[in-house]
């Protein structure tokens, strides 16, 4: 066979699933789109009318297609600071919550005609557990003081557990994750490359959208939760790579999946050229350019998450299921490892030589475990006798210095001062300690009821960009907002997840092993992050407990 007459193959391969290509390609471009309209002002509308017109248009599309219209949920999941409801409106829907609204509305129809294009599974206790976490919001905002804000936060805590059991519906095994992956990976490539893109124009002095000057937010609220967001990708990543070990026998590692004849029985190429090879080349560029972002977001909480995570993976891999050390894929794990320290090595690579990021990341590390934060300052004199390390920021003064932000640097030489760095105890550390112990007051006198969603903030007070500040610890976070049962049911979740995935890992096949790959690490991708911050009200957290429980639940 020639090769004209092999890509002509490929192409009848593409043909079969042209309509998937065209709807990734439709979920690409919304992507795109809601980002660049969201920066140039054309979202939110700005008419109450444009956006009815909106939601009818949605309304029929997803009652021609409700499965597409889950599709596109899945893809603009990572679209968190994007609004689209008019700002007259008073209320924030974010375009994952449009499509899951949309979803649910017409999987509603369709059972009402009883022509429901999925069947729910069978409740479980997680599920049970989930309800019962959404309804303890409401039980505590009646003995709460600020009972609006209370049941207004409760509802929509309740349309986060709606997004959970919308995934719990479309997505119950391997089978369906092939089916919405490549709508959320391709989406997400769209959202990585936009937070590198913020670093390049804060570089270069332009406008870069970003909420802290210096470290990308992307498409979320802040630089935090996108290093959340990235760490739980490196668990999707992780979890490909654990499926593709056993995807290919060796002897089969011409074959390209579904194609009804081999490579090398046509054509001479390089031996390394397999599917197989081919397919870990794709996931170790896609991590070289998570761990760039990762890098850049300097979220010390995200970049624990990720070792945390690493450390797993490789545990998995060289147990692989076997309790006896006999058993342990030693090799396997060796190459996963050198594997995960080049893609590391490579971005950090590519973050020094690009200069992409104005932060001394080796200083922002070693901050995690000293305590002490490396800040930039600026002199009236070269010799100002500023010490290295400093108390606090109010005893610049008295050297004629003064702390300023990263984009005054050029500003601040062009005035004729001196730019030079000083260390100084995090403040962080020191304002984290008194939230912790803030919030454990307050827990202490209501620690039955809590004190109702979104009523922790007026207590905390807020930062310098004037946000309301919060528990800063999820458990914390959730035990004020729903008291003592919202708590339980969330432990329990996690719970049930973590001990399931063990079962599975030990108990089962491939597939099985790959379920809880995916849902043990990325409760820790969570979960060690949300040690020190308070995303509970994020939509890809949901969709993951939707989706962990559904693939621990099936055999």
């Amino acid at each position: 066979m020639s090769i004209i007459s092999y890509f002509e193959e490929i192409v009848k391969y593409a043909q079969g699933r042209s309509l998937k290509i065209y709807l990734v390609l439709v979920n690409l471009l919304l992507t795109i789109f809601a980002i660049w309209f969201a920066n140039v002002g054309l979202l939110p509308f700005a008419k109450v009318s444009d956006f009815a017109v909106f939601v009818i248009l949605g309304l029929l599309f997803a009652a021609y297609r409700p499965g597409w219209a889950f599709l596109f949920f899945v893809g603009t999941i990572a679209l968190e600071n994007i609004n689209l409801a008019p700002e007259s409106l008073g209320v924030a829907l974010r375009p994952y919550q449009f499509f899951a609204a949309l979803t649910v509305g017409a999987l509603l129809v369709r059972a009402f005609q009883k022509k429901s294009p999925v069947k729910f599974p069978k409740m479980g206790w997680a599920d049970w557990a989930v309800l019962a976490f959404a309804l303890s919001g409401f039980l505590s905002a009646l003995f709460a003081v600020g009972k609006g804000i209370a049941f207004k936060q409760s509802i929509v805590a309740l349309s986060f557990v709606a997004i959970y059991f919308l995934s719990r519906a479309f997505i119950q095994n391997l089978s369906d994750i092939k089916r919405v992956l490549p709508f959320f990976l391709s989406s997400s490539i769209v959202v990585l490359i936009y937070g590198i893109w913020q670093n390049v124009r804060f570089a270069k002095g332009l406008e870069s959208f970003e909420v802290m000057p210096g470290r990308p937010n992307a498409t979320f609220a802040e630089a935090d939760w996108l290093g959340m967001f990235v760490t739980f990708l490196i668990t999707i990543l992780f979890s490909i790579v654990f499926y593709l070990r056993d995807k290919y026998p060796k002897k089969e590692g011409w074959k390209i999946s579904n194609f009804k004849f081999l490579i090398s029985n046509k054509f001479q190429i390089p031996e390394f050229l397999n599917a197989k090879n081919l397919s870990f080349l794709a996931v170790f560029c896609f991590n070289v350019l998570l761990f760039i972002v990762l890098i850049l977001t300097v979220a010390r909480s995200a970049w624990l998450g990720a070792v945390v995570v690493s450390i797993g993976f490789l545990k998995m891999i060289l147990i692989d299921g076997f309790w006896k050390i006999g058993g342990w894929k030693w090799k396997k794990a060796g190459y996963a490892a050198l594997g995960l320290l080049a893609s590391v090595v490579i971005a950090l690579g590519i973050v020094k030589l690009f200069n992409l990021s104005s932060f001394e990341l080796a200083n922002r590390a070693q901050s995690t475990a000293s305590g002490l934060q490396e800040i930039t300052i600026s002199c009236e004199s070269e010799n100002s006798g500023v010490p290295q390390e400093i108390g606090s920021v109010s005893e610049l003064g008295r050297y004629g210095c003064a702390h300023i932000n990263l984009e005054e640097i050029e500003t601040e030489k062009a005035k004729g001062n001196f730019v030079s760095t000083a260390v100084r105890p995090d403040p962080n550390v020191d304002l984290r300690a008194q939230i912790y112990k803030k919030s454990w007051n307050e827990i202490k006198s209501n620690p039955v009821f809590g004190i109702g969603w979104g009523n922790i903030g007026k207590i905390l007070g807020s930062d310098e960009r004037g946000a309301s500040l919060n528990a800063s610890n999820i458990f914390l976070e959730v035990w004020l907002g729903t008291g003592i049962v919202g708590l339980v049911c969330l432990v329990f979740v996690f719970g049930s997840i973590l001990i399931k995935s063990l079962q599975f890992y030990y108990e089962g096949g491939v597939g099985e092993k790959t379920a809880a790959v995916f849902a043990a690490l990325g409760a820790f991708a969570i979960l060690v992050p949300n040690l020190f911050n308070s995303g509970i009200f994020l939509g890809f957290l949901w969709a993951y407990f939707g989706i962990a429980v559904s693939l621990l639940n099936k055999k």
